[in-house]
């Protein structure tokens, strides 16, 4: 038996071992390791409701911008990756919350600015239910926050990071549950110890602390998600502890080389594009007032922008004829090109898609009219 990495904590005492006991209980395993290419919002939305059995991610928060601008992280240096604005993380809770079976967990890796923003939106106040969780918007119950303490190599004391007012050596990692399950040893501390990766992934997670939450929530042959995979850690874990994993990230190139051998080409259904506009009303309403009076861009109205090819082109065009005509007339005007886009012709042929995604349903009906 090998010597447990550094983070990893054992299962019910003792030594710790790499994999739980041959008599844990086991499930039937689903399909083949995977590894796709995409955003992760079409990533999951791509997935079946309720097919999941743990999301483990560490999504690029926005607080990372803010560091950076201080000058208290190289993590973004070379623009490794594009940051995820905080009104999109409802959204992120509520993608999770759906793809996860009953009685799952999550786990979300954030620093301290974050988790105060997450809390906030999913109204995780001072009060608690029976068991001591705390319900939040999406479904989710919240238990609590834990630690990931930085150590050094040897694992002997804190490494201090960069930072104002005491220098970071943590991370936080969110605990949410959806339903009721056990965590298979209730003897894990809250706190877990290891030291940071030097594998060259930016904000890589070590293997020990995500093996513990793997080998917590879940049983041989359940299926482990990350949508912002990175190093695919997620995967590796998964692997070790006979885990199913299913990884997504845009960029491929610091995966791990035993996951990125191992995975297989993800064969969901991607619903490629979806807006993220409530309506095209809003939408319509914006777009005239930024280009009739400057007024700045929701990021949901940038997006749609370039979604609906109306940055440049024909596209483009469409917005100067918009800002031209009359108000009465600027509906139809934009029904009209929404009808020419071939991904809205064929989303109008699939049922499906409007029953999974209520922000497409209202799109749609509002073209059809």
């Amino acid at each position: 038996m090998s010597a447990p990495e550094q983070g990893q904590l054992p299962l019910g005492g003792g030594i710790a071992s790499e994999r739980p006991a041959a008599t844990t209980p086991t499930v039937a395993a689903p399909e083949a390791d995977t590894f796709s290419k995409a955003d992760a919002f079409v990533f999951l939305h791509s997935l079946d409701t309720a097919s999941v059995d743990l999301v483990i991610t560490d999504p690029p928060y926005q607080s990372l911008e803010l560091h950076r601008s201080r000058g208290t992280t190289t993590r973004l240096v070379g623009n490794w990756f594009e940051t995820l604005a905080n009104e999109r993380l409802p959204d992120l809770l509520r993608e999770v919350y759906r793809v996860l079976k009953p009685d799952r967990h999550f786990y979300l890796f954030c620093d301290e600015y974050v988790a105060d923003v997450i809390k906030a939106q999913q109204g995780v106040g001072e009060a608690r239910e029976r068991d001591g969780s705390r319900e939040c918007v999406s479904g989710f119950h919240f238990w609590r926050e834990l630690i990931w303490m930085k150590t050094t190599q040897d694992g002997t004391r804190p490494h201090a990071g960069m930072g104002y007012h005491y220098r970071s050596a943590s991370e936080r990692i969110l605990f949410f549950e959806k339903g009721k399950r056990k965590l298979n040893d209730l003897g894990v501390p809250d706190v877990l110890l290891a030291p940071r990766p030097d594998n060259g992934a930016p904000a890589a997670k070590p293997l020990g602390v995500v093996t513990t939450l793997v080998a917590q929530s879940t049983l041989i042959g359940e299926r482990v998600v990350d949508p912002f995979a990175g190093s695919g850690v997620v995967g590796q874990a998964a692997m070790n502890l006979d885990r199913r994993f299913l990884l997504n990230d845009l960029d491929d190139s610091y995966l791990l080389p035993e996951v990125a051998k191992k995975a297989m080409p993800y064969r969901g259904r991607f619903l490629l594009v979806l807006p993220r506009c409530p309506s095209p009303d809003h939408f319509l309403e914006q777009v005239i007032d930024h280009e009739a009076n400057g007024a700045r861009l929701s990021a949901a109205v940038a997006h749609d922008l370039d979604t609906l090819a109306m940055v440049e082109g024909a596209g483009r065009e469409v917005v100067t004829k918009l800002v031209a005509t009359r108000d009465i007339e600027r509906p139809a005007t934009l029904r009209r090109y929404l009808r020419s886009l071939p991904w809205i012709q064929e989303a109008m042929g699939r049922t499906e898609d409007r029953q999974r995604y209520p922000i497409l349903k209202a799109w749609l009906e509002w073209i059809e009219r």
